[in-house]
């Protein structure tokens, strides 16, 4: 018989949801779904839970007051731009994961906007979500609910964050094409690193980190980084913004012969601009990205580029939420996750090294 749990002045104290599940060993979450026979939980499961409830004496109008006042099985996710290939895959990974626990997903969508970025986390607690996943975009206040940061990383916030490891990544584009092609003149194609004009620098985002991976990967390689080949597109990542950043690499007295670009909108935008100037990839200029577009290896020069794993970030975000919500401690560190070089033709390899 499990112990009934009582209050300093020797009252009987009510038995909660939480209190059922960890007594059963399982999630609030998945206590809640035993209790409302859902069909995702097992039949072994949704027994040793119903039995514990009798034992506490947990009835299912005790489920519903606890659900009531204590969870709204909601999680906020919160994006800078949810038409981003990107964002939209991380968002259907958390999305998965999360609702195989019980929750439902609200999406905010900032615009890369800090100010409706704070809007939107006013209207999530509104709400009364559970917890919330961001990528921030400048714009985060503390909240009193668990929060977990993906691809832009907040030093000390948090219950901890996921995101690529943009310095490797980095580092093994410039490999291949300083140490395999022998590039000297790479350029950069990015975005601001601020969130939006006049804002404050996200040194955890990805603009910054592979502005500064790509500096470093350079520096290590005793190769210059002139002013003028670190190239910046918008605030949107957007392919006109990045064709008009090429356009000006072009235009140079002593242009690049080779482009690192920071996304897969970015390399897009840049291979209109090199094509529009009657440039040939990789005859003229090799161009590498750090996200893989869509069918990159239908283009007419395959294009060489880091593998995607958007849906395992956002898959790994929610976990990390999940495990807050449960009381676990915070992650100490920033998850990333390992990216792989997919080579195709646009550095220079030739047919036989298209994956």
């Amino acid at each position: 018989m499990i112990a009934q749990r009582a209050t300093p002045n020797g009252r009987r104290r009510r038995t909660t949801l939480a209190d059922v599940a960890k007594a059963a060993g399982v999630s609030t979450s998945t206590a809640s779904r035993a209790l409302r026979d859902h069909p995702r939980v097992s039949a072994a499961t949704r027994q040793r839970v119903v039995a514990i409830a009798d034992q506490l004496g947990f009835a299912r109008n005790d489920l519903a007051r606890s659900l009531r006042l204590q969870a709204s099985m909601l999680v906020g996710v919160v994006v800078p731009d949810v038409a981003i290939p990107f964002y939209a895959s991380v968002l259907k990974g958390a999305q998965s994961r999360l609702e195989g626990a019980g929750y439902e997903v609200l999406v905010m969508n900032t615009e890369r906007e800090p100010a409706r970025e704070q809007r939107a986390l006013r209207t999530l607690q509104s709400r009364q979500v559970d917890a919330v996943l961001v990528a921030t975009s400048g714009g985060f206040a503390p909240l009193d609910v668990p929060v977990v940061f993906f691809d832009h990383v907040l030093t000390g916030a948090g219950a901890g964050a996921v995101a690529p490891d943009n310095e490797a990544g980095m580092s093994l584009l410039v490999e291949h094409l300083a140490d395999i092609h022998g590039h000297r003149r790479i350029a950069f194609l990015g975005a601001p690193v601020t969130s939006a004009p006049g804002a404050a620098v996200l040194e955890g985002g990805p603009a910054y980190e592979r502005r500064e991976a790509f500096r470093a990967a350079m520096g290590r390689r005793g190769l210059p980084v002139a002013p003028e080949y670190l190239a910046c597109a918008d605030h949107g990542w957007s392919q006109a913004a990045a064709e008009r950043a090429v356009a000006g690499l072009l235009g140079l007295s002593d242009p690049p012969t080779a482009i690192v670009a920071a996304g897969d909108t970015l390399a897009l935008g840049a291979l209109r601009a090199l094509r529009r100037h009657g440039r040939a990839v990789p005859a003229d200029v090799a161009l590498v990205s750090f996200d893989d577009p869509e069918d990159a290896d239908l283009l007419s020069s395959p294009l060489t580029a880091l593998g995607r794993h958007d849906r395992e970030l956002g898959d790994l975000a929610a976990e990390l939420l999940l495990r807050a919500l449960a009381g676990e401690p915070a992650e100490p560190e920033p998850v990333r996750l390992t990216l792989q070089l997919v080579v195709r033709r646009s550095c220079g390899c030739g047919a036989q090294a298209a994956s």
